[in-house]
């Protein structure tokens, strides 16, 4: 089993119609080969983690890279694990902005108390940067 994490630039800012269409298109794909993960837009810029069977990934990985969306792919995990951390999603998402950041770091930050004890999860750490990163303010 393994992962794959990748930012990517959409070619245009995307509205919430063509987002929709993305994951509704993700969710199929991803059902229809076992494979779960997240997908993370803001601002013109994607995170996507994508876990499974090897081959499977693999398959919906090749098909992401050739996707005229999006520009400028960068891989920056692409590893075996050990289990699944988005095992119950077909393909999580959210567009990160103020209003939603918090409860998303929140639900990232109590998967890092079920993971710490058996591995560094780059994953989740990977996500945690991105949305801590990402010129977002989080206002209470």
């Amino acid at each position: 089993m393994k992962n794959i994490v990748y930012l990517s630039t959409a070619v245009t800012l995307l509205n919430d119609d063509q987002l929709i269409d993305i994951l509704t298109s993700a969710r199929k794909n991803n059902a229809e080969r076992n494979v779960s993960g997240m997908l993370l837009y803001s601002e013109g810029t994607f995170i996507q983690v994508l876990e499974g069977e090897d081959t499977q990934v693999d398959a919906i990985f090749a098909k992401i890279e050739t996707d005229p969306r999006h520009k400028n792919l960068i891989t920056l995990i692409n590893g075996s694990i050990v289990h699944k951390n988005f095992a119950e999603w077909a393909m999580g998402f959210t567009t990160v902005n103020t209003a939603k950041v918090a409860d998303l770091l929140g639900y990232l930050k109590s998967m890092d108390s079920v993971h710490e004890k058996s591995d560094n999860n780059a994953a989740i750490i990977t996500l945690k940067t991105f949305i801590e990163t990402n010129k977002l303010v989080i206002r209470s």
